[in-house]
């Protein structure tokens, strides 16, 4: 760490047991450039760009440098694009947040990689949920007049599987992703193992679902379940798009 790093510090949102990392820039003499909410208790309350000491910054947490993406301007300049914009009023999680700040004092691009995580895998969750949905409509009329048996006993639990194992397993995609970033995993490693752990989910729970049809049941529900996940990867492109970049306004 020095002067023009880029530091980050795991912080808890407030009331709850999820944590995030909070962004900053180092000054060098000890204090540190950040965007922040006036009030942790409402994020969407508004804010401002802030020079806190080190202590302050870090409430006492492990602090480390990070370099994704690697920066484009020499540390005075990173440091001098920090201090230009300190007491600039304006912060929103979603669009202005400290790593968008951050990344655009270090390379001049607005970027939140934490913000792309959560927007990727809402966007995934829709295109899964959507077509979970349409499947349970197309294919219900054809399951009813289906004979008593156990294998149809299966197909129909299946179709009522379909929305909440596409929400479950995006939900562990999205946990996974987001702690190997907190990890300081590559956005592509990250997003491989959530993608692994979000199939294994959608094969498990379609699995359980099999269970009345006996082990064909188990196992024709595994690869229902491993395919539905599939299906939605390539429908959803599995793509975050990048916010345009553009330099925060001097206010």
């Amino acid at each position: 760490m020095g002067r023009g790093s880029r530091l980050v510090v795991e912080q808890q949102v407030a009331g709850s047991a999820v944590t995030y990392l909070h962004h900053g820039i180092d000054v060098g003499d000890g204090t540190v450039v950040h965007a922040r909410p006036d009030d942790s208790c409402r994020p969407f309350g508004g804010g401002r760009v802030v020079r806190s000491s080190m202590s302050e910054f870090t409430g006492g947490a492990a602090v480390r440098e990070v370099d994704d993406p690697p920066s484009r301007f020499p540390p005075s300049e990173v440091v001098a694009r920090a201090l230009r914009h300190q007491g600039r009023p304006g912060y929103c999680p979603i669009v202005d947040n400290c790593e968008h700040f951050t990344t655009w004092c270090a390379t001049g691009l607005r970027r939140s990689r934490q913000v792309e995580i959560v927007a990727s895998r809402v966007h995934a969750a829709v295109v899964r949920t959507t077509g979970a949905l349409a499947t349970r409509m197309a294919a219900g009329g054809a399951v009813r007049p289906a004979v008593r048996t156990a294998l149809g006993a299966g197909v129909r639990v299946g179709l009522r599987t379909l929305v909440p194992a596409a929400l479950a397993a995006e939900a562990v995609a999205l946990a996974v992703e987001w702690r190997l970033h907190q990890r300081d995993h590559s956005a592509p490693a990250s997003r491989r193992a959530g993608e692994s752990a979000g199939l294994v989910t959608s094969a498990a729970v379609f699995a359980v679902s099999g269970l009345p049809a006996g082990p064909a049941g188990v196992l024709a529900g595994a690869l229902a379940g491993a395919a539905a996940w599939a299906v939605g990867s390539a429908f959803s492109g599995n793509l975050t798009g990048r916010p345009a970049a553009r330099r925060p306004a001097a206010r």
